[in-house]
């Protein structure tokens, strides 16, 4: 049995897909059937200047409900991670920090997703977990990097390097 939301036209329906989350679609709408899955994958391939374009991970996403569902959903589509464009890790949630790395590259170190041409960290307290991948990214893989950093990063930075320069004078001074 069609329902009526499947007699709409592909442009409609991507119209309505472009205003959910893609956590939402993905929840919602994956494995409706072939013509969805199609259109969710188009989706996720735009790769615009638009928030919610590609993958975002932000506050309000629960560790359990990406761990336990988004990731494996993912990986288990080619199709799905293959037309993935765009992730954003926003790092005021600490989920972001703790999933950057394990999102973007599986145990052989190969990127999960070929397709990857933008990559968004905000807000990083630190970006550890992505500097790994940065190179290999930088080098193979992305039209556009963006990072900004959360304004504590620069003052940690700065007490770090006073102290530092502090304690390598004392190191320096003879013992008397």
């Amino acid at each position: 049995m069609i329902s009526k939301i499947e007699t709409l036209p592909n442009e409609i329906l991507l119209q309505i897909f472009s205003c959910l989350t893609w956590y939402d679609m993905l929840t919602s709408l994956w494995s409706l059937n072939a013509r969805f899955n199609s259109l969710i994958c188009l989706t996720l391939s735009i790769n615009g200047n638009r928030l919610n374009n590609g993958l975002v991970i932000m506050h309000g996403l629960s560790h359990n409900k990406c761990c336990s569902i988004l990731f494996p959903l993912i990986l288990n589509s080619l199709a799905l991670s293959s037309s993935i464009q765009r992730i954003h890790f926003d790092g005021t949630n600490s989920i972001s920090s703790d999933l950057c790395y394990q999102w973007l590259f599986n145990d052989k170190n190969i990127l999960r997703f070929p397709h990857l041409k933008s990559f968004i960290l905000t807000r990083c307290g630190s970006i550890e977990p992505a500097t790994q991948s940065l190179v290999y990214l930088i080098k193979y893989q992305l039209n556009e990097l963006t990072l900004t950093f959360d304004k504590d990063i620069f003052t940690r930075f700065h007490f770090l390097r006073k102290h530092l320069l502090h304690v390598s004078y004392k190191s320096n001074q003879p013992f008397t």
